[in-house]
């Protein structure tokens, strides 16, 4: 509507000049504007003042308020519609404007943005300089989480609410909406003034929506998020694919916690994803830490563990549901002299696999074995029965060849592990090797006396402090005494008469080449037989 005022002054002539130069009347595009008083006014063709709506001047429209006034620096209100008229009195197109809400002066300042028509953006998404922006019912330029959705011509943006992948935006203190870029902060929908509140970082895609599920190529690194768009760290397992999503919302979650007794074999594929700090799964490396539900405090009381993860940032968990591929093993370590069994007496599910051409050892949650392993029943290419070594808790791999071994007091012990090819290879050596006595690996070595008898596969062998197998028909002696005769021995007068036979070696090659297969055999101690099992006990197993 527009109210008509007659004119009450005569208005001298003067030369058509910019709305706001020192003149008192022109010819605008609506009507004349004119001074009167000091004040501008837009006269129709009658003489009468507009009121309450825009006058057009040289491209720019100008507003009249209710009085016929010319509007400056203010809101104006036209119809449904808002705008904003500068202090020269044009309205604002295609421009921000901070200022206090409408009618409502008592306010804080906000930012509004006013179109090519110069109507005030109001629950909308505008694009400003490659950037994006939303804005309330009211206008006002929105930060933070924002919810927006356009469908059939219906749309709607609402600060905060519930987390939608599709809907959720973030946007920073400038109003644009981050795009290619991470944010810590609350989850969408947790007040302003929640200081108890938990922050998490996400990253937001070109698209301006927050990234769920895996991401391969952020700054060329791999992230793993939920699917409330949390970057997750620590362990993280995937769950599979939701088939309401159309198998597009791939979930993934924290694994471990104080109370969690989750065994990562319950995954499809488990990640590892460092700190708050880090972030992004590690890749095509080992990596140690602690157990999932021991992550968390990583508490240096608590053993941390080697794992292997391959080039796609999966962390190698056997599978065991197929039985041939699994063996079964306890797990030892050489303390005080003596093997000790370790993880309770229980055994573990054992699974061989090559990394870096290196065999290695892991169990069922993928932590990499050291130290010795006894095989009870056999799979993955091991053998029942059987001891390995595999080095320290940093090495892990499987050894062949001749090893040396300390115990927790620094004592050496020496074995040999089957190095050629095949089936055996990395199993400790039992019988001669090289001309060497061993059992399950271990050098077996005469350590009371200089010369000692062994028991080993059955048949007894003499060996000297070195482990090496004895194979003469002498007397074995220490200090002028003799320990062991192997001599055969007849009678002084008459040769004929043999009172000993003396002893028998088995020749042929093998385990068993060198022991002692028959004969005489004279011993002049009583504790002479080496204890074979001493160090190498199993008997403590379950």
């Amino acid at each position: 509507m527009r109210k008509q005022t007659k004119i009450a002054a005569v208005v001298s002539a003067a030369a058509l000049l910019a709305l706001g130069a020192s003149m008192t009347s022109f010819a605008a595009s609506k009507g004349t504007w004119m001074m009167v008083d000091g004040e501008w006014y837009c006269y129709d063709k009658n003489g009468d003042a507009y009121t309450n709506t825009f006058c057009s001047s040289n491209g720019k429209d100008y507003y009249v308020g209710d009085d016929g006034q010319l509007v400056r620096s203010a809101w104006v209100e036209d119809g449904s519609d808002k705008y904003f008229v500068n202090s020269s009195g044009a309205k604002i197109t295609n421009d921000w404007r901070l200022t206090t809400p409408y009618e409502d002066e008592g306010a804080e300042e906000e930012w509004y943005y006013f179109q090519s028509t110069g109507k005030m953006a109001a629950n909308k998404k505008i694009t400003y300089k490659g950037k994006t922006y939303f804005f309330d019912s009211e206008g006002q330029m929105l930060t933070g989480w924002v919810t927006y959705e356009s469908k059939n011509n219906n749309t709607s943006v609402d600060e905060d609410g519930e987390f939608n992948k599709d809907n959720s935006f973030y946007c920073d203190e400038t109003g644009a909406r981050v795009e290619k870029g991470w944010v810590y902060t609350t989850e969408s929908g947790v007040e302003d003034d929640n200081a108890d509140a938990d922050e998490y970082w996400f990253y937001f895609k070109s698209s301006g929506k927050a990234q769920t599920g895996k991401a391969t190529s952020i700054n060329g690194q791999t992230y793993l998020f939920d699917t409330e768009g949390h970057m997750l760290t620590g362990w993280v397992g995937f769950t599979g694919a939701d088939v309401a999503q159309d198998g597009k919302n791939y979930k993934y979650e924290e694994i471990g916690g104080e109370n969690s007794k989750e065994q990562l074999s319950n995954y499809t594929d488990v990640y590892f994803c460092g700190d708050e700090d880090d972030g992004h799964a590690k890749k095509n490396k080992w990596y140690k830490t602690w157990r999932p539900e021991q992550y968390d405090a990583a508490d240096e009381d608590n053993d941390q563990w080697w794992y292997w993860i391959d080039k796609n940032g999966k962390v190698y968990i056997p599978s065991t549901s197929d039985a041939t591929k699994v063996a079964t093993a306890y797990k030892y370590q050489l303390k005080d002299a003596a093997l000790e069994i370790k993880n309770g007496g229980d055994t573990y599910k054992v699974t061989k696999k090559k990394v870096n051409s290196k065999d290695y050892f892991f169990n069922e949650n993928g932590e990499m074995l050291s130290d010795f392993i006894h095989v009870k029943h056999p799979g993955s290419g091991l053998l029942a029965d059987e001891v390995y070594y595999l080095g320290g808790s940093n090495d892990g791999s499987m050894k062949s060849g001749s090893q040396s071994v300390k115990d927790d007091n620094g004592d050496t012990y020496k074995f040999y592990f089957e190095n050629k090819s095949g089936a055996s290879k990395g199993t400790g050596v039992t019988g001669n090797k090289n001309g060497y006595l061993y059992n399950k690996g271990l050098l077996i070595t005469a350590d009371d006396y200089k010369y000692q008898l062994a028991e080993v596969l059955g048949a007894q062998f003499i060996v000297n402090a070195n482990g090496t197998i004895q194979h003469g028909n002498v007397e074995y002696k220490e200090d002028g005494d003799v320990l062991i005769d192997t001599r055969k021995v007849v009678d002084k007068d008459d040769k004929t008469i043999v009172i000993y036979e003396g002893v028998t070696y088995n020749s042929a090659t093998g385990a068993l080449k060198n022991s002692i297969t028959g004969g005489d055999l004279r011993t002049f101690r009583n504790d002479l037989d080496i204890d074979v099992n001493k160090v190498m006990d199993f008997s403590q197993e379950n």
